[in-house]
């Protein structure tokens, strides 16, 4: 077991549909009308570029997310927000790894993903089947090892998803999307 991680929301990236707590511990999403979006993202304050990592998140009260880590793509420019296309697959377009992300989400309250590569534009979507539903959902992060793992916190720890064989080019961030969901995605302190 490794310690958890004090992890803070950057601000620096903020946009206008998002609303970030005074300690920079929630982020939530606010609808902007006429403009819709397929509600932006947020980076983490903190980086790595070597090492093991863990966070915790509360997404209790979310019936929509999308979590994981970026890495800066070479020719590839951050994009944290995408305009809400009539295809749907098509706001996920940016959510693999060949792009820099390595995520999980939630969407309909009950449908867990995680965001493969594919040999086409759009990513690989897997269904994640879930015997007992995360409340709190740990990321590590073994940097060295190229390997990103999501665990279910509420369920003993027990593994959501695993992505293996990362290639990180450059420095690694948390990433957090409380999408079009208007309850607030939380990162908990580290236990005492």
């Amino acid at each position: 077991a490794f310690p958890t991680l004090d992890i803070t929301l950057n601000p620096s990236n903020l946009n206008l549909s998002l609303v970030l707590s005074e300690d920079q511990r929630q982020v939530m999403s606010v609808p902007i009308w006429p403009v819709k979006f397929s509600n932006y993202g947020i980076l983490g304050s903190q980086y790595f570029s070597s090492g093991k990592h863990y966070w915790e998140i509360e997404v209790s009260k979310k019936t929509a997310w999308i979590l994981g880590v970026y890495s800066r793509k070479r020719f590839h420019n951050i994009n944290l927000g995408v305009r809400q296309g009539t295809d749907n697959q098509n706001v996920y377009s940016r959510y693999r790894p060949q792009c820099g992300y390595w995520v999980i989400g939630l969407q309909n309250k009950f449908e867990y993903k995680a965001f493969e590569e594919s040999s086409t534009s759009l990513p690989m979507v897997l269904t994640i089947s879930m015997a007992v539903p995360p409340h709190r959902i740990g990321v590590f992060l073994d940097y060295e090892a190229g390997i990103v793992s999501f665990l279910n916190v509420t369920n003993h720890g027990s593994l959501i998803y695993k992505f293996s064989k990362c290639c990180f080019s450059h420095t690694v961030y948390p990433y957090f999307n409380p999408w079009n969901c208007p309850g607030p995605i939380t990162l908990c302190p580290p236990r005492s």
